[in-house]
């Protein structure tokens, strides 16, 4: 067997394991994304999001495109069933979502803060996927500006959260208040620019007690980036509803 043929060998192998050998957007047969699947995750423009009701403290935040049922299927593949070949493809995204964050802002040093999963998912799943996302997201915008762009591990859970899945949007404030610390002391400071970045936005919750760790360790955040957020209660204000001006994100 030669080297091309080991290589498809072992990435068939791969896609077996992963993703079941079907594409985990889906599921049609085959190793990891379909063409039509990839170009659809490629196709929305970044856009602000803003959760209705807005919990304190939210920072200003780009999603890279709705929470539609291809994004539902392949943060669960990502997540949930160990999908890591898909880390690549929604870095991509999310990079294009931070590129849109930081259109306005100047030079320097980039640095990506993911909400940190707690020790018992990181067990369960064998890797933390919010930080995977965080790191392929670094490295494509690295390959698009002159500073230096890495993901930062500067948050932990300080408590045991509850389960979420099920809870409103006040219960959800209150199960995340105070939950994060800064793993290292905050002096120096960081010199660059800090962005929160998370695979989904629904209430906000998480993003403004992430913020609210940072900031009260003396850190300044620009904001925050997601791949997908789920669909407003309310309409937003005009402003706001607007996409995120395309040439922001351009070649991410």
């Amino acid at each position: 067997m030669g080297p091309a043929e080991r290589l498809g060998h072992w990435i068939s192998v791969a896609g077996d394991l992963l993703l079941g050998a079907v594409c985990p957007g889906c599921g049609r047969a085959g190793v990891g994304l379909c063409p039509g699947c990839r170009a659809a995750l490629a196709a929305p423009a970044p856009r602000r999001a803003r959760p209705s009701p807005t919990p304190p403290g939210f920072p200003p935040t780009v999603t890279g495109g709705p929470y539609d049922d291809l994004m539902r299927n392949l943060i669960s593949a990502h997540k949930e069933r160990q999908a890591w070949l898909l880390s690549s493809d929604l870095g991509r995204r999310l990079a294009r979502a931070v590129a849109a964050l930081l259109r306005d802002v100047g030079a320097g040093p980039v640095y990506l803060v993911p909400i940190p999963s707690s020790a018992a998912a990181v067990r369960s799943r064998g890797r933390d996927a919010t930080a995977a996302l965080a790191v392929a997201a670094a490295r494509r915008l690295a390959t698009q500006r002159s500073e230096s762009v890495r993901m930062v591990r500067l948050l932990r859970p300080v408590r045991r959260l509850a389960d979420q899945s099920d809870l409103t949007a006040s219960q959800r404030q209150a199960n995340l208040a105070g939950a994060y610390a800064v793993r290292r002391p905050a002096r120096p400071r960081f010199p660059g620019t800090l962005v929160v970045v998370d695979d989904l936005v629904t209430t906000g919750s998480s993003l403004a007690e992430a913020t609210r760790a940072l900031t009260a360790a003396g850190l300044d955040v620009a904001g925050a980036a997601v791949l997908a957020s789920t669909v407003r209660r309310h309409h937003p204000p005009a402003s706001s509803a607007h996409p995120v001006r395309p040439d922001a994100a351009r070649g991410v």
